[in-house]
């Protein structure tokens, strides 16, 4: 159990500012920390960052990111392969800091992962760990995730929230990594760490398979689909805007099933962006649109044929899958959520092989059956 003891540094001080006490802070780290950031992100693609928190077994602390810090040795730190660094939901935090650093972030654990290997819930959120695990009810202020974190100074309910979403990790694991030990699924839990975030740090578009079920549309209409999709997605980027102030995904949808109009109806429906969105469409029908080659499993299902296979074998798969995690007494969604089990037909339909993301603990666990389901 980690014991976490007060700082050095003085509570109004929790908040480093200083490089000298920065310095210290990263000097003292152990080869565990606790870690989240906190950030701002309105109006904007890419978050803007304003904190970090680190929490050791002697104390934890703020690091005030818009302050002039020089964070070349925090950065040595951080992305130490010998340091593991304990978060929970770290999607966006990682994203954060490899918009600071450019480098994905090594021997991550995530305690809400870890939880759903040991438990039938798959995404217990930070308060009901700190409650489930060491008995503390934990009262956090929501609202204060939606604040304001680039005014200076920092408010004490912030400051007092930025601390509770570290000071508990190291604790919280220790508890977690018991279990899973006792009950043989640490390492079933480190390889799905290797996979689970890499959508962080690729190029993926995140809309793709969210076309509506009662949608038939036909091969063009796909086509159109993904290529205005893709355009968003890289407009947003470079432009640093939200994707649904580049064009909302309903105006795809109209889009898509009016591309036969002629350029008055995108005019009317689109305005100033009308012209150029009938030009795009043009180009993208005419394979001119320097779109990316989609990955085959994002359209895959919407074919005809492959329709059939999915109708197939896909409720099949879901009930091994639920049976499976049921007699486990493991988290469904960690099993394998709906779009993990789609992705595994079309991938063995393509490949006779299951995705480097399904692991060797799944193949322990589903590989016999699941391949009996998909070749009958």
């Amino acid at each position: 159990m980690h014991y976490v003891v007060e700082p050095r540094l003085k509570t109004e001080e929790t908040v480093i500012h200083r490089q000298t006490d920065l310095d210290w802070v990263v000097s003292g780290l152990d080869d565990i920390i606790g870690m989240d950031t906190e950030f701002h992100r309105r109006r904007t693609f890419f978050p803007r960052p304003c904190v970090l928190q680190l929490s050791t077994t002697s104390g934890s602390y703020i690091v005030d990111l818009l302050a002039p810090l020089d964070l070349t040795e925090l950065e040595s730190a951080l992305f130490s392969t010998d340091r593991i660094k304990v978060t929970h939901s770290p999607r966006e935090d990682l994203e954060l800091l490899h918009l600071i650093f450019g480098k994905e972030l090594p021997n991550l654990v995530d305690v809400q992962l870890a939880h759903a290997f040991v438990s039938t819930d798959a995404a217990l959120n930070y308060s009901s760990l700190v409650e489930h695990y060491l008995d503390h009810p934990l009262e956090q202020n929501k609202k204060m995730t939606q604040s304001d974190w680039r005014k200076r100074p920092l408010t004490r309910t912030q400051i007092q929230y930025a601390l509770d979403d570290v000071r508990f990790l190291l604790s919280i694991w220790d508890e977690i990594r018991s279990l899973l030990v006792k009950q043989n699924r640490l390492s079933w839990f480190l390889e799905e760490m290797q996979h689970y975030f890499q959508p962080v740090y690729e190029f993926t578009l995140s809309d793709l398979t969210a076309i509506p079920a009662q949608i038939d549309w036909k091969a063009m209409e796909l086509k159109i689909y993904f290529g205005l999709l893709e355009w968003r997605e890289r407009t947003a980027r470079s432009r640093n805007l939200p994707r649904e102030r580049v064009l909302t995904h309903k105006d795809v949808k109209i889009a898509v099933e009016h591309h036969e109009q002629g350029i008055d109806f995108f005019l009317r429906q689109f305005h100033r962006l009308g012209k150029n969105l009938y030009r795009l469409i043009s180009r993208i029908k005419k394979g001119n649109s320097d779109s990316i080659e989609i990955h085959f499993s994002l359209g895959h299902k919407h074919t005809a044929q492959k329709r059939e296979l999915f109708h197939r074998t896909k409720e099949p798969v879901k009930q091994l899958v639920a049976k499976k995690s049921d007699s486990m007494k493991l988290a469904l969604e960690t099993l394998g959520r709906s779009s993990q089990i789609s992705n595994w037909i079309s991938y063995y339909d393509e490949c006779d092989k299951f995705p480097p993301s399904f692991g060797a603990w799944r193949e322990e666990v589903l590989g016999t059956e699941l391949r009996e389901i998909l070749n009958s």
